[in-house]
């Protein structure tokens, strides 16, 4: 039997009031052709049951983490400008975060294997104790939110340099980053502008990229020149 994976989705209302939950069918295929059983989890209280269910967490993309997480405020993160911080606070989702930083906390117990994608790179660095950048395009020169493709540079030693080599493509569809690391968090790739691509913790199984290796595998791989990003998810459940 393979290892079953918990794939967090977003948390959103419905057409009736309620709250359902959704997540890009990517993910689930690219951990199922990795050998993987994805699930994905739908209930907050219920975080402790599912890490002792699951064989590892993966935290995907999707909205910002709330500035609360990482000791800011939309304020300062707008540099005062209420129109940004208002747009800022849209962006964001704490029921979401509620979920999320739950089932990451259960599983850290555990010492049991969590991999995150964009918004989950940027979480794990925030309940790590580092500091994340909100829509950092508007005051930063270039720019990652509109699919682009972009070369990094991994690290020696790290996961990444292991798997694909120094230097390779990743795709980039983010207007938020991570701008400092957090606590026994590595930072084993960069961009060329300094972006910040990946992170790994010292000594727990947690690791994190800010490009989503689900797009860069099956039949249009993004970017086309990247490498095959089955081999992470192969290497996230050969962890679990």
């Amino acid at each position: 039997m393979g290892k079953i994976i918990l794939v967090t989705g977003t948390v959103a209302p419905n057409a009736k009031g309620g709250l359902m939950l959704s997540v890009n069918a990517a993910y689930m295929n690219a951990l199922a052709a990795a050998g993987g059983i994805p699930l994905l989890p739908g209930c907050t209280k219920l975080a402790a049951e599912y890490a002792e269910l699951a064989d590892g967490l993966l935290l995907t993309g999707g909205e910002s983490v709330h500035p609360a997480r990482f000791g800011d405020t939309f304020n300062d993160l707008a540099g005062g400008d209420a129109t940004v911080a208002h747009n800022l606070k849209a962006g964001c989702n704490t029921a979401r975060d509620e979920m999320e930083f739950a089932l990451l906390e259960e599983f850290v117990k555990r010492k049991k294997p969590v991999m995150g994608i964009c918004r989950g790179h940027q979480l794990i660095n925030a309940a790590f104790g580092g500091h994340n950048m909100l829509n950092f395009p508007r005051i930063h020169p270039y720019e990652h939110s509109e699919g682009i493709g972009h070369e990094i540079v991994a690290e020696a030693g790290s996961v990444l340099e292991r798997l694909y080599g120094t230097r390779f493509f990743v795709n980039s569809f983010h207007r938020d980053c991570t701008d400092r690391a957090g606590e026994d968090m590595r930072i084993t790739a960069r961009a060329g502008d300094g972006t910040i691509e990946a992170l790994e913790h010292k000594t727990l199984p947690v690791f994190s990229v800010q490009f989503h290796p689900e797009r860069m595998r099956g039949d249009t791989p993004n970017p086309a020149c990247g490498p095959d990003g089955t081999k992470l998810f192969e290497f996230f459940v050969g962890l679990c």
